[in-house]
């Protein structure tokens, strides 16, 4: 990706408004779409969503086959609620049908997911046979234990599943385990996705070390880049975690620079306060990104800078690892759900909760708190802090706590977005 360097970058003479959630949402959405398609082989294809429907090349099951162990036979040749003996003769295995054809008075032992011989249309169980010792050539069915047999009785019809030409599946389906099993079972080895997004993860900060390193006082273990990677897989896109960069203005400018050459989002987490070692905000304008927003009315996540830069979408979010989390889940999340080729109506479930314990406002801004939600109660967890680990380790759902709220008391109604369901 070319990026062209800003000669002049005029600086406000005061910040812009904060702007509230829904609308930082609508400029974040406001031209996204769908990512083109490509064929990917199926098994690379969990977590994409298909760009064009399906059908299926033939159909499921191919032929008549049984649904359990035990004995195929013609149903006529049963007394019904009577014990009746038949002649057995031959197998019919998975992968290794029988080759003789079933005739009157006679059943042939078939496996579960086996061929239904030539002449059998129906299936007795197994727990439904006795075996004679003294005539080891036939079986006895037992009408008081089979009930009774009619003919398609345990087997599973050549195209009961799956019609030969018929949808599998359509545009905008979401591509889990179950899903690529079908299509591969009904002849596609690959299919038509929206690409995924290519998301690249920059954190800043001359305190950051790696993970396992063991920080001296004054240095932080480097977890939000490995957050937010995690976050970007759980929605089935990839993500370039890079290494930490330092706090200078140069060393930012090249590694967003190089960041930008092959990504579609660019997250980064850190440098965008107004501190003397905050430099992202400066090296976003050197490369000549145009704000579209700077502030949240939010807290978590007060300040945050979003635009484009090329193709790119830029997020440079909050360094606090609780503002980075909610940011990501608030604005984020629903841009990568939209490039991946998600409904529109595809989001976190939401619904409407009680409050067990107290929950805290922002005054002006709206708070999304970290909880445990049980059933219709929600219970915030204790600490809140932007800063804390701790407020994101246990939590399944954010509470949206609207601007103006000093405290929710118990047995308040709250909406929950819910992240662990």
């Amino acid at each position: 990706m070319d990026i062209e360097i800003a000669t002049m970058s005029a600086a406000p003479t005061s910040p812009p408004p904060a702007l509230d959630l829904a609308d930082a949402l609508a400029r974040v959405l406001a031209d996204a779409a769908p990512l083109p398609a490509e064929d990917a082989p199926i098994r690379e294809a969990l977590g994409a969503v298909l760009a064009a429907p399906l059908h299926a090349r033939w159909r499921l099951p191919l032929a008549d086959t049984s649904m359990m162990d035990g004995w195929a036979l013609r149903a006529s040749s049963l007394r019904a609620g009577a014990r009746t003996r038949l002649r057995a003769h031959d197998e019919s295995a998975a992968g290794h049908p029988a080759r003789a054809p079933v005739g009157d008075g006679e059943a042939t032992r078939i496996a579960t997911g086996a061929l239904l011989p030539p002449g059998a249309d129906a299936v007795v169980a197994q727990e439904d046979v006795d075996r004679d010792p003294d005539a080891p050539g036939e079986i006895v069915v037992d009408g008081q234990r089979s009930g009774p047999v009619r003919p398609g009785h345990f087997v599973r019809a050549a195209g009961s599943e799956v019609a030969e030409g018929s949808l599998l599946l359509d545009a905008g389906a979401r591509l889990g385990p179950g899903e690529l099993a079908l299509l591969a079972s009904a002849g596609h080895p690959s299919a038509p996705i929206h690409r995924r997004p290519r998301v690249a993860i920059l954190c800043t900060g001359d305190e950051l070390r790696p993970i396992g390193a063991t920080p001296a006082p004054g240095e932080v273990i480097s977890t939000n880049g490995m957050m937010l990677a995690a976050l970007c897989r759980e929605l089935g896109v990839p993500a370039d975690e890079r290494p930490p960069v330092a706090d200078s203005l140069g060393a930012t400018v090249d590694a967003l620079r190089g960041a930008l050459a092959s990504a579609d989002v660019l997250l980064t987490s850190g440098g965008i306060s107004v501190g003397d070692h905050d430099h992202v905000a400066a090296a976003l304008a050197t490369l000549g990104l145009q704000p579209r927003f700077t502030r949240l009315n939010l807290r978590p996540g007060r300040p945050l800078t979003f635009g484009r830069l090329g193709e790119a979408w830029v997020f440079a979010l909050p360094g606090n690892p609780a503002s980075t989390y909610v940011t990501f889940e608030m604005l984020v999340r629903p841009l990568l759900a939209r490039l991946l080729g998600l409904p529109d109506g595809w989001r976190r479930p939401r619904r409407r909760v009680t409050l067990a314990a107290p929950a805290p406002g922002a005054g002006g801004r709206a708070h999304i708190v970290r909880a445990r939600v049980d059933g219709d109660e929600a219970r915030p967890l204790g600490q809140q802090r932007s800063g804390s680990l701790r407020s994101l380790a246990g939590h399944n759902a954010l509470l949206v706590i609207p601007p103006g709220t000093r405290e929710l008391p118990v047995g308040a109604e709250v909406e929950a977005i819910l992240v662990d369901a």
